[in-house]
């Protein structure tokens, strides 16, 4: 009787009391191939066409916006995957974003750099390129030509 009690007392409670207002839910990572959408954004740059053009294994990803700069991370085995968009990108910030020990990429869109960090079985490499107002930036262990391939597959894209 009293469990009755209490669970009448409780469906009371629940019918009569405000609804409260559900808090935020963070953003979820992306585990599945979204539609592209409009602009530089990780829609764009979703796990399988980064992990088809880099040639790696990505399960998901997870965007950050921060101002102008999108930031793409992917969840994969191994090194870690960025690829970072930037709008509203000129010459002069490109220069100032560059690495100290970048190599200038001729002829890749407007201007274009690569870097690579850390040892032959850990390297991490870096490419750069800016096409107008917009940037974008593949840091991956996947190489400097599939990097290339993906940022022109992303400006078509966007």
């Amino acid at each position: 009787m009293r469990i009755t009690l209490l669970a009448a007392a409780f469906l009371l409670a629940a019918c009569t009391s405000e609804p409260e207002a559900s808090p935020q839910a963070p953003a979820p990572q992306t585990t599945v191939e979204q539609p592209p959408g409009k602009g530089p954004n990780c829609a764009n740059a979703n796990s399988s066409v980064v992990g088809k053009a880099l040639g790696l294994r990505l399960q998901g990803q997870q965007e950050t916006v921060d101002k102008t700069v999108t930031t793409c991370t992917y969840v994969g085995s191994g090194m870690p995957v960025e690829v970072r968009f930037t709008t509203n990108a000129t010459a002069a910030s490109f220069a100032k974003g560059k690495p100290e020990k970048a190599k200038a990429i001729e002829g890749f869109h407007d201007e274009a750099y690569e870097a690579t960090a850390g040892g032959a079985e850990t390297a991490q490499h870096t490419v750069a390129a800016r096409k107008g107002r917009t940037q974008i930036e593949v840091m991956s262990p996947a190489g400097v030509e599939p990097s290339k391939k993906l940022i022109s597959d992303l400006f078509g894209r966007i």
